[in-house]
């Protein structure tokens, strides 16, 4: 006779809890990834569909909150899949307490657990559910609208169990996705977490990037680390390493630049500064209508101002001018990037360009830079569908068409 599937037919510890039965002991918070490996995010769909892939591994999660209905007269908490069925949570009894209270709160808002799955029944139906030893409930909306206190860094660090799940500010200088080693690797929780240090001190950020209106900083970049930042968020601690939950990421400095600031503002109002100028291409290598490129060459285009790097992004086209012509190649390796310390766009077409043929760089409208301002036509050229367009021709052709 063929064995039952382990998984099918045996009641784990949260199902005993169902029944009214006794919780067994369980490991301390310290043991979770030992006994169960490394903390993996999966989605609640996932969970649902192929649970046989995540029994007895440590998995974080996330999605609404509801009540479920079970054999138990206890309340039972779930998260609902998008195509029905619910993920049951169970705490594990070292965190019971606390679990109920969060959940109760944040019933119908979406929340977040760590914890290991499992599977079983209740009433003869098989049910999915999570062993849960942390968790995130949903932000606390009144500590939201009022202005969270400010703490350093420092007594954040210091002082981690005092401010364990309360909503705070603090500053510190952005450290990109732990590029100078500041805190351990594992205890990142997330792949877009972030650093932010003052001093000796140090936590992560999640929830948020560090991005604002007109500004954005790349956590895989060190040129972009240094910056002061200002971060309201819940604070979450895990193996004495702090983790804030960002509602709110601004640009910020630091607070001895504060008391300046203060002083300063005693003194007369500076004159308005002069209107900035929007950008407009400055340079282009090859040059603008140049002919004879190699077709193995790379565009490089120069812009007055610092531009806003997403803002490129759909708005940058290449390809051959005019109508397809037999033995055009598809160009659709075209590969776009932007260094913000040159103000340079390069345009890489991941292939050999045709002999004789003209090749076209559009800029479409949408294009800004860090302030904002809207990339402009340059003088001399007649506006169109986008809003600037460069043209060459490559080597081995005949003479370049068109304005």
């Amino acid at each position: 006779m063929r064995p039952r599937p382990r998984v099918a037919f045996l009641v784990f510890p949260p199902l005993a809890l169902l029944a009214g039965s006794p919780a067994p002991a369980v490991a301390q918070t310290n043991d979770y990834e030992t006994r169960y490996g490394q903390t993996v995010e999966v989605s609640v769909d996932n969970l649902l569909q192929m649970p046989e892939s995540y029994v007895d591994k440590a998995v974080r999660t996330r999605g609404r909150l509801d009540l479920v209905p079970t054999s138990s007269t206890r309340l039972t908490y779930g998260i609902r899949g998008t195509f029905g069925g619910y993920l049951y949570l169970f705490p594990m009894p070292e965190v019971e307490m606390d679990f109920e209270t969060e959940m109760r709160r944040s019933g119908g808002k979406e929340v977040e657990v760590t914890g290991a799955v499992g599977m079983g029944s209740d009433s003869g139906q098989r049910i999915v559910y999570i062993q849960v030893w942390g968790f995130l409930g949903a932000p606390d909306e009144k500590a939201r609208r009022k202005e969270a206190p400010e703490v350093t860094l420092e007594e954040l660090v210091t002082r981690p169990q005092h401010f364990e799940g309360k909503t705070v500010t603090v500053r510190g200088q952005f450290r990109g996705g732990n590029l100078f080693g500041d805190l351990p690797s594992a205890s990142r929780q997330r792949s877009s977490d972030w650093v932010l240090k003052e001093d000796l001190f140090a936590a992560w950020v999640s929830g948020k990037n560090a991005k604002g209106q007109g500004w954005t900083l790349d956590p895989n970049l060190r040129r972009d680390t240094g910056k002061w930042l200002q971060v309201t968020g819940r604070v979450l601690v895990i193996r004495q390493v702090v983790t804030i939950q960002a509602t709110d990421v601004v640009l910020s400095k630091p607070r001895a630049e504060d008391a300046l600031s203060h002083a300063e503002a005693q003194k007369p109002p500076p004159p308005p500064p002069k209107p900035k100028k929007p950008p407009v291409v400055v340079f282009a290598l090859p040059l603008d209508g140049e002919r004879d490129v190699p077709p193995d060459s790379r565009f490089k285009i120069q812009f007055s101002n610092d531009m806003d790097e997403e803002s490129f992004k759909g708005r940058v086209v290449f390809r051959y001018a005019g109508r397809p012509q037999p033995g055009d190649n598809a160009l659709d390796a075209v590969h776009v990037s932007y260094d913000g310390g040159l103000k340079t766009l390069q345009v890489d077409p991941g292939d050999l360009l045709r002999p004789g043929r003209v090749v076209e760089v559009l800029l479409l409208p949408g294009i800004v830079d860090l302030d904002g301002l809207p990339l402009e036509t340059r003088p001399g050229k007649s506006p169109s569908a986008a809003t600037d367009v460069l043209r060459f021709q490559v080597a081995g052709g005949g003479l370049l068409s068109g304005p």
